[in-house]
Order: C-alpha cells, then structure tokens, then sequence
C-alpha cells in the first residue's frame, strides 16, 4: 500500500468548523499615514559603494575599464549582509541620483533545456498605455534583454524583519542583518513568479555567478546613468522541465520572448548588437552583454 504525503495540517484543513467574528478594541476613524516612511514603489536596497567594492575581487572587464567585475560571490552575499540598508529611491537624497550608494540588483538569466530565455522590453506602444501609466523604466524600454529582477523594497525587508520575530530576544543584534538576506531572498523569488508565473517548484538550479557595475556614460541626455547606481548580482535560473510547460508574460512590461539554444549565444549576441549599431534592430541592454560576455562562458563551460 503506498504511503500518504498528507500532513497532518493537511487534514485538519479539511475539518469543517464554524467560525465567529470579533472587532477590535475601539477602532479609529482615521487612519494615519506616515508621509515620512518610505513606500513600497519608491524604496530601495542599497550597499555603500565603497563597502561594495572593500575587498571584493572588483576587477576591470574585458568590455570596458569602466566597466567592473567579481566573481567573489561569497564576499558580496556577506557584504550585503553588513552593511545593506533600505533608502528612497527619488526625491531629495534619493538612491536614484547618488553613486555612493549601489542599488542592488538580482539579474537573473533563464535557461532550460539548453536554451537561453531572451525577450524585449515592453515600450508604451506596445503595452497599450501612455508613458504615465507606463510600468516598465523608460530608460529600459523597448531594449532586448536576458535578465530579470528588480529592487529590494522595504515591503521585502520589514516582512522579513518580522518572520523573524523568535529572533528579537536571541539574536537581537543580527536580526536586522538577518532581515536583509532573507528579503534578498524573498524578492528574488517573488519577482521570477511575478514576471514569469513560475514558482520554486519549477526552478530545477541556481547558480550565482558573480557582481558587477557599468560606470560608461550611455546616455548623456541624463544627468545620473542607470548603471552608476546599481550593483548586478549575475545570476542563472534553470528552469525543471518536469514541472514547467510554459512562462507567462505581462504585455505591460514585455513585448515579445523566444529561446536561443545555449550554442548560438555568443553568436547570436554579436548579431543583436550589429543590427542595433546599423539601425535595423532595438538596442541590447548593456547589462545582458556584460551578464553574456562576461559570465556565460563561467555557467556553459561548467
């Protein structure tokens, strides 16, 4: 006879029972908004650029010497651990206008099967919206890409912060830090089922190469570019088969998606940023070249 997998919540979830309602005591009219405290949409996790780069292996690529590379993963995972913080993201002294302070970014590639996941970033044509009520960056759109993740907010950390609350008497002096890895963590998963519908459950690997930052002038229609304030961590999803049939795509932030098989890559990338010097193609994302130029010869060599 084969044994069961049911727990033992798992049955009492099946108990019917009555319930009963019960208000609070004395409950306020007003609700009372902390316009100070820093929101979901406009925070950010951050590490101090000059703990970022301490004893980190940062070392000028191959792209350019502006450009800077690690593959020291350990260092950096531990660096976050002591010294990440959440601030704002706009506004006066906000993350978005301050090298000084590195965002930090996951930038997860996906692979399956031999294959790399590429896509192109939705723009507000293609997402059926005008530009205020578009949901993707700007400076981003219409760009083809490898990568997926966004920041670390302060609805990841305080969550986190309080999953941790056995820890408040016994560890009280690490509990923040702690906080910081696991909403690290937390984001990161809920980012890839946001953007893609996939859970834990279909991720088969994780492999976390290394970090970098692009300091080039790319743009110079802007006054801070968007690498000078983000760290990457370069990261490769493997997605299991057995348990992923197909991805799911938000046309607001993604217009189109397809498979490179894993030895056209290089090839395939060389051929994207031709056809974009030409004018015959959309820009590639200058992080998916150093994440492909970079690291991917350290995941497809292994």
């Amino acid at each position: 006879m084969a044994e069961s997998n049911t727990t033992e919540r798992d049955e009492e979830k099946k108990l019917i029972t009555k319930v009963f309602n019960l208000n609070i005591p004395y409950p306020k009219k007003y609700k009372t908004i902390n316009k100070d405290k820093p929101t979901k949409e406009k925070t950010a996790l951050y590490v101090p650029r000059i703990e970022l780069v301490k004893n980190n292996l940062f070392r000028p690529s191959s792209l350019s010497p502006k450009v800077k590379v690690t593959r020291n993963v350990t260092n950096i995972l531990e660096t976050i651990f002591k010294h990440g913080n959440i601030a704002k993201r706009y506004g006066e002294n906000g993350l978005e206008s301050d090298p000084s302070r590195q965002q930090i970014i996951v930038y997860s590639a996906i692979v399956c099967q031999d294959n790399l996941l590429w896509y192109q970033r939705a723009t507000p044509e293609t997402a059926g919206t005008d530009r205020k009520k578009f949901l993707g960056d700007l400076r981003l759109q219409g760009k083809l890409s490898i990568g997926f993740g966004g920041h670390k907010t302060e609805d990841d950390i305080g969550l986190s912060k309080a999953e941790l609350t056995f820890l408040h008497d016994l560890l009280p002096v690490i509990k923040d830090q702690l906080a910081i890895l696991v909403g690290l963590n937390k984001g990161f998963f809920t980012e890839i089922e946001e953007e893609l519908a996939i859970n834990r459950g279909n991720i088969k690997d994780i492999r976390f190469l290394g970090a970098f930052f692009d300091e080039r002038m790319e743009d110079p229609s802007i006054e801070v570019q968007v690498g000078w304030v983000h760290t990457g961590i370069a990261t490769i999803i493997e997605l299991d088969p057995e348990t992923t049939t197909k991805l799911i795509f938000h046309t607001r932030e993604t217009a189109k998606a397809w498979w490179v098989p894993f030895d056209k890559v290089f090839e395939d990338l060389n051929n994207k940023i031709k056809a974009a010097q030409q004018g015959k193609g959309p820009l590639v994302e200058s992080w998916t070249e150093i994440m492909i130029k970079e690291f991917w010869s350290d995941y497809y060599s292994k």
